[in-house]
């Protein structure tokens, strides 16, 4: 989520607001408005919003913090309309480890709306409870019962929520991984489709959260497909070995002429022999633009990639990889090749076609002469 603003840090780990939510204030500001409320009940709406996404970052740093506790960092947290997501490095393998990191965030809600609870009992606020409009007009109460409503609506077995983890982690103690992930991704599905018939008739944003469970089920089957397929593979065995590349100095005027007639659409730089960087298509063209196509070729270089071991097990630059993606492959401190993409995708697919199509020890082969 590149385009999110930062709001600084807590505990180490950077917590980010997505543009979009700002919809959410206006869509609550105008709901309110023509409603018959004035600047006070609208700033009041704002704050309970606010106070509400303060405990969402409470709720995902619960995730973040005991993930912590197994050797797994947290890359940010990221406040959207519809809740929050902490982007983990990686997801704990073991059931029972991935049930304590899932369950760790509704269990923040709950202990927020039994203390907030216990506030209001200690100063006899429940007593005043006694009709709707006493309850819209005490901010503890509301935020009380929003904090018992995130622990219940996130124990819902809707993969990939908490609870649908939560699911997969029991599944998983019984069924083989990618099995106990389908079954979840399925009751997800399933969930998904109530949720947004519910929507329809009672609040959009149960859409909003529909089309996130529905599409993230998908892929976080499709990801444990992947892991199932590149398990025991390294690097070196999705990595282009063959490719050309440009010297520091060399013109990009040359380099342009290089990709166009190679094809090859990322061109590693390198001087006397040092790895210096990789000029992607899009950057060359902006550079030999804004340069020059006598200007040399480090110029174009981008963000540097740091460069991973040809033995580094192939699972873990899963997370790494992304659609522009273009990592260096260094040993004893040279270039030996490239993984893009493209390159991990034709090697799952011909992983996945080599399992398909495996022969057993006493099976004849009817291709071989």
């Amino acid at each position: 989520m590149r385009k999110s603003w930062s709001l600084g840090k807590l505990f180490g780990i950077d917590i980010k607001l997505h543009p979009t939510f700002l919809l959410l204030l206006v869509w609550v500001s105008s709901t309110t408005l023509f409603g018959g409320g004035d600047i006070q009940a609208i700033a009041r709406e704002i704050f309970v919003i606010l106070a509400l996404f303060s405990f969402v970052v409470l709720h995902e740093l619960g995730h973040a913090l005991t993930a912590r506790r197994f050797g797994i960092p947290t890359r940010d947290i990221t406040l959207l309309p519809i809740g929050g997501v902490a982007r983990l490095e990686k997801l704990p393998e073991e059931p029972k480890k991935e049930f304590l990191v899932a369950i760790a965030g509704p269990l923040v809600n709950l202990v927020i709306g039994a203390v907030l609870l216990g506030m209001l009992a200690l100063t006899n606020g429940l007593s005043g409870l006694t009709s709707i409009e006493a309850f819209s007009a005490s901010i503890g109460a509301q935020l009380m019962v929003a904090n018992f409503t995130l622990f219940a609506f996130n124990l819902l077995p809707a993969f990939p929520m908490d609870g649908g983890r939560i699911l997969r982690a029991l599944l998983a103690t019984r069924y083989e991984l990618v099995k106990a992930t389908q079954i979840a991704a399925n009751v997800g599905r399933g969930f998904a489709l109530l949720l947004g018939i519910a929507g329809i008739f009672f609040n959009p944003l149960l859409i909003l959260t529909a089309i996130f469970i529905w599409f993230g089920a998908g892929a976080e089957a499709e990801t444990m497909v992947i892991k199932k397929s590149v398990k025991g593979l390294v690097v070196r065995d999705a990595m282009v070995s063959q490719f050309y590349q440009a010297d520091a100095n060399q013109s990009l005027e040359s380099v342009l002429q290089l990709s166009m007639q190679t094809g090859q659409k990322n061109i590693p730089v390198v001087s006397n022999g040092h790895f210096l960087g990789i000029i992607q298509y899009p950057e060359l063209l902006k550079a030999f633009e804004k340069f020059g196509r006598r200007a040399p070729a480090y110029t174009a270089i981008g963000i540097k990639q740091d460069g991973i071991s040809p033995e580094l097990p192939l699972v873990e630059i899963l997370p790494k990889i992304s659609r522009n993606t273009v990592i260096p492959v260094m040993e004893d401190q040279q270039l030996i090749g490239l993984v893009s993409p493209s390159s991990l995708q034709e090697r799952i697919w011909m992983q996945r076609n080599l399992r398909n199509t495996d022969i057993g020890p006493n099976q004849e082969n009817p291709d071989l002469a």
